[in-house]
């Protein structure tokens, strides 16, 4: 029997990982192919230390806009209802200091030396936001060079389209939905970063939307786009 590389199923948090994730879980009698399904810590790094560089690696990505307001106000409800998983110290200090994601977002931005302060001080205390894509890659130009090892990226907002061709990328072809998937998502909708919050945020995030951009690419290079 021909040995198949492990291929290590990222999972960057607010990008859909959680749902993914249980149909994989649903349809493990289905899989041709070794998977590991990895925690937030994994990376592109450490996926070689621990399995080979060999490895190949799959994975969903968001707009860094849409996952900074999701994952504020994920950790702000202490991950309601899907999940409950009290504050770090940290975040607990963080989210005194803010209430809404636009705040956070401008704070980045504050002339007000104090609250930019508090601002960098929440991007490194809030998860997800702590563990962002730079973490998982290292950089643009890195993730560019790992695309031989990418079997499969999808952005959230294509995953459901694009699910019968991600499946079939990670080995299962003939899939069934679990009746009741899990969705990591908020109880309501969120609201929207203003156009001043959001260039903030990218100001800030700038490698983010750059590792974003790539990633993008190399989704289009695989046929998982528009």
């Amino acid at each position: 029997m021909a040995r198949h590389p492990k291929l290590c199923v990222l999972h960057i948090g607010k990008t859909g990982g959680s749902f993914l994730r249980s149909v994989l879980r649903h349809n493990r009698q289905q899989w041709s192919r070794p998977l590991q399904l990895l925690r937030h810590s994994a990376s592109m790094a450490n996926t070689i230390e621990n399995f080979g560089d060999d490895r190949q690696v799959a994975f969903t990505f968001r707009n860094p806009t849409d996952r900074f307001v999701s994952a504020f106000y994920s950790r702000q409800r202490q991950g309601r209802p899907t999940y409950q998983f009290q504050w770090s110290a940290e975040e607990a200090a963080a989210f005194l200091w803010f209430e809404t994601a636009e705040e956070f977002a401008l704070a980045l931005a504050s002339p007000d030396h104090r609250r930019r302060s508090a601002a960098l001080f929440a991007f490194d205390a809030i998860e997800h936001l702590r563990s962002d894509m730079g973490m998982c890659f290292g950089s643009a130009d890195l993730l560019r060079m790992s695309k031989p090892a990418i079997v499969a990226c999808v952005d959230l907002k294509h995953l459901t389209p694009k699910l019968p061709d991600v499946m079939t990328r990670l080995g299962v072809t003939d899939f069934k939905m679990p009746s009741k998937p899990k969705y990591h998502a908020a109880p309501e909708p969120l609201p929207q970063l203003s156009t001043e919050a959001e260039a903030a945020l990218r100001a800030h995030w700038a490698e983010e939307y750059e590792i974003y951009d790539t990633a993008t690419e190399i989704a289009a290079s695989l046929g998982l786009s528009d």
